[in-house]
């Protein structure tokens, strides 16, 4: 079983995160899958895409459980309608 770790970066550095999911795979894939995530004023994330750029992986398993996981993120509210930043999310095997 591979589990996942989110790391925040980009225009979202400097939100505070209110909880993050646990993220497993049931795969025995590891890799980096980086996120472009958009969150609203509320701390929503609004949407959630795969970018290669800082990706260590492309597999459509773990893309596909990244996008899920970082759609599960919520942020700390802000002033700004949509921020942009991204979300790497770790895959090791455990």
């Amino acid at each position: 079983m591979s589990t996942g770790s989110g790391e925040i970066g980009g225009g979202l550095g400097g939100r505070g995160v209110l909880s993050k999911p646990k993220i497993t795979d049931n795969s025995q894939k590891v890799g980096d899958v980086v996120m472009k995530v958009c969150v609203n004023s509320d701390g929503q994330v609004i949407s959630a895409k795969f970018t290669q750029a800082g990706s260590t992986s492309s597999d459509p398993g773990l893309v596909a459980t990244a996008v899920k996981a970082a759609k599960k993120y919520k942020f700390s509210k802000g002033s700004v309608d949509k921020q942009c930043g991204t979300i790497k999310i770790k895959f090791r095997v455990r």
